[in-house]
This record gives structure tokens, C-alpha cells and sequence, in this order.
């Protein structure tokens, strides 16, 4: 049976647990993000015709568009979806920040606000006004029991920003384990995370989102 290392919350890893197990894979939790929710001046929010929302959970807690025609730009397909059942009209759907802020494009009628976290590796253009909307905390140690089942190595590991990269790569680091896992093959969702990684381990590959995560390694 091979093995996958998920390094999401535990929410959105317990999700995805679901859907790689129904394909026989050995799913391993590695909770590498905590979230934690920030007070928004509702008033101020609806000063704003347009957000940019660039995860699931700033998606999922985001508040409904407080009028017709506001409008969002989002990264995944997921986070679309979500924010379109609240309400909002989709302007673009971008695998990545870094593709969404190459495409954005400025409307002058259309205020925009960016719903962030604390820890962020693009900035939007300048025009944009950012929200600190939630508070990212990264895992600092792993458990006994997580380096044992590491030194037996992992067939997959997903990574889904250059953040988690680094801090992933600083615990193994720690611990002793790059020569356990450098024949991992290492899964982003772009080439600036496999970046981070490409002189540690020996295979990256980079799909553009979780579908198509979920894809590859049905195919595998």
C-alpha cells in the first residue's frame, strides 16, 4: 500500500483522508496549519465591490455578499464554488496567488479587499487593500510516534504553500529525516513551492489544485 503525508489543518486534511483512502492509499496527518478567525468591521467590508480570496478557509468563513454584483477572485476551484453559493459573481478562478495576481486586472468602480492571512509570500498590486482576516500558526515539533512512522519513508507528500514548505523542510531538518524521505515524491500545487524543496528531494511534481492532485495519484 503507498503512502500519502498530508500537511494541511486537520480539517481540510481529514477531508481529503476521505478521498485518498477510498483509492487504497496509507494516509499520514501531519497538521503542519492552525487557523484562527480575526474580527472584521462589518462596516468596512461593505465599502469594498470585490474580494480576493486565496484559501478554502477564508472562503468557508468569508460573509455572504452583502449586495448584488459583488465580485471575487479566488484561487481553486473549491474556494469558487463556495464563495459563488454566498453569493458573490466569480471573476476568475486561479490555481495560485501568484497566477491570480499575474491576471488581475484593476476596475476602478470595483474597490477591492483582500481577505489574508498574517502570513502571506505575494502581495497583491498596490490598488488592493489587504484584511488581515485570519491568523496562521505553523507547527513547530513533530511527535515520537510521527518521526518513527517517517523513518520508514512516505511514497507521497503534498505541500500546498511555500510557508508550509519551509516549515515542513525545518522539521525534518530537526529531526534528522531528509535522508528517510528524499526519495518522497513531493506534490505542490506550483513551481515556486517545488522551489523551495528542489535540494532536498529527488521527484516534485506540481498539479494545479487538488483535483488534479487527487488525479495523479489515482493514476499512480
Amino acid at each position: 500500500m503507498k503512502s500519502v503525508l498530508l500537511t494541511r489543518s486537520d480539517t481540510e486534511n481529514d477531508l481529503l483522508m476521505l478521498r485518498l483512502q477510498e483509492s487504497g492509499y496509507e494516509t499520514l496527518s501531519c497538521n503542519l496549519i492552525k487557523y484562527e478567525l480575526q474580527k472584521v468591521d462589518e462596516a468596512g467590508f461593505k465599502r469594498f465591490k470585490q474580494i480576493i480570496v486565496t484559501s478554502s478557509f477564508a472562503a468557508n468563513n468569508a460573509p455572504p455578499a452583502h449586495s448584488k454584483g459583488v465580485s471575487a477572485w479566488a484561487v481553486g476551484k473549491k474556494s469558487a464554488k463556495i464563495l459563488a453559493s454566498k453569493g458573490y459573481e466569480i471573476r476568475f478562478v486561479a490555481p495560485s496567488a501568484e497566477s491570480l495576481k499575474d491576471q488581475f486586472v484593476e476596475d476602478t468602480n470595483k474597490p477591492t479587499l483582500y481577505l489574508s492571512s498574517n502570513y502571506i509570500t505575494i502581495d497583491m498590486p498596490f490598488f488592493v487593500t489587504r484584511c488581515i482576516f485570519y491568523k496562521v500558526t505553523y507547527q513547530d515539533s513533530l511527535t515520537e510516534q510521527q518521526i518513527a512512522r517517517y523513518k520508514n519513508g512516505v511514497d507521497y507528500i503534498l505541500l500546498y504553500s511555500e510557508n508550509s514548505a519551509k516549515t515542513f523542510l525545518k522539521l525534518v531538518k530537526e529531526n534528522n529525516l531528509l535522508h528517510c524521505l528524499e526519495n518522497s515524491t513531493i506534490i505542490t500545487i506550483s513551481s515556486k513551492i517545488s522551489k523551495v524543496l528542489a535540494d532536498y528531494f529527488k521527484t516534485s511534481v506540481v498539479c494545479n489544485g487538488t483535483d488534479l492532485i487527487l488525479e495523479y495519484l489515482k493514476s499512480k
